[in-house]
């Protein structure tokens, strides 16, 4: 008699059962291993980390878990030798060197106002004559307008107390004028004012009697003179303070209103410790030098406050000594090669 159909399905389970049962076992055993694996891949120790960026090896300094992202510490770089040449980096030392500098500060030409006369009536009354048109050149002394006093009814005449030009005129014939009225401004332009705005970057620098080299704008119209007042205090409004020279116009040529430029020349009276122009680099909102780290072709940033400084050095008041080695040209590059490593190593971070 043949087994039926439902006794060999029952003995087919029997039989397979088992296998079945150990493999699933087997694979429930690998995944254990394969997860396990998995972390471990995932959590490197922290203090391990190494970024490379191109030609750049950036090296983060423990403790840099990127809670903070503390720049200064990311800040130090070690570079390839073929990333050094092409970034073209010298390394020089810090010396003493004399230097000088120039300061240019914008300006204007302005009236000579110890030689500038507001022509004002002794009385009120009615202008019966006017005398001289702007723009006349008048002699001391000389007839500007007659007025008639509305309180005696006579005429009294007005002249001019310097010799100069009309450069203002406010009075016709048959108006009424004021005490108070200003009829004429007559100005002595055979010499003006020269004044010129000094920020606070240069406060401590202009000092009178210092020579100024005086530029008119847009012209080739030079006069060296030298200051002669420097106020003492700013002006509210321009948060500058005034630095003035007085210069001759005999020819009328500087005009007041004459935009200026005036260039003091300056030199350290000894040797101070200076570094290349170039040098210099403004890093995460600070004035750094880059110098060399304990590393074959490592560099970081150092702080540092400037002094005098001109178009090829720079004063160093603190962050260097004397004899310390820097990076003279190539930092702005190195500086850039530090920016985008950072900013590679980040990414995702906001920075």
């Amino acid at each position: 008699m043949k087994p039926s159909k439902f006794f060999l399905i029952v003995v087919f389970y029997v039989l397979l059962l088992p296998a079945v049962c150990l493999a699933m076992k087997e694979t429930d055993h690998d995944h254990e291993n394969c997860d396990h694996g998995l972390q471990e891949m995932q959590a490197p120790d922290k203090h391990d980390v190494h970024s490379k960026h191109g030609d750049t090896d950036v090296k983060h300094k423990e403790g840099d878990d990127h809670d903070g992202h503390d720049h200064e510490q990311e800040a130090a770089i070690v570079l390839t030798d073929r990333a050094v040449e092409f970034a073209g980096l010298t390394i020089d030392v810090v010396n003493k060197k004399s230097i000088g500098r120039s300061i240019e500060l914008p300006g204007e030409i302005g009236f000579n106002e110890d030689r500038l006369a507001h022509i004002t009536p002794r009385y009120p009354g009615i202008v019966k004559k006017v005398a001289k048109k702007l723009g006349e050149t008048i002699q001391k002394g000389e007839l500007l307008a007659v007025v008639e006093s509305n309180e005696s009814l006579t005429a009294y005449a007005i002249s001019s107390p310097i010799s100069g030009k009309i450069v203002e005129k406010n009075v016709t014939p048959g108006e009424f004028v004021g005490e108070d009225a200003t009829l004429f401004i007559i100005a002595d332009l055979a010499t003006v004012w020269v004044n010129c705005d000094v920020y606070a970057k240069d406060a401590d620098l202009v000092e009178k009697g210092l020579e100024i080299l005086i530029t008119a704008v847009g012209t080739d119209r030079q006069v060296k003179t030298t200051l002669l007042y420097v106020a003492p205090v700013y002006n509210t409004s321009t948060r500058s303070m005034i630095a003035r020279a007085v210069i001759p116009n005999t020819d009328g040529k500087w005009r007041p209103g004459t935009f200026i430029t005036g260039k003091i020349s300056l030199s350290t009276e000894k040797p101070v410790l200076v570094v290349s122009q170039n040098a210099i680099q403004l890093f995460d909102g600070e004035t750094v030098v880059f110098v060399p780290s304990e590393h074959k072709n490592g560099f970081e940033p150092v702080v540092v406050q400037k002094g005098v400084e001109n178009n090829r050095h720079v004063e160093i008041l603190s962050g260097l000594a004397e004899g310390d080695t820097y990076v003279a040209t190539g930092a702005f590059e190195l500086k850039a090669k530090i920016v985008t490593s950072t900013l590679g190593g980040h990414a995702g971070h906001g920075h």
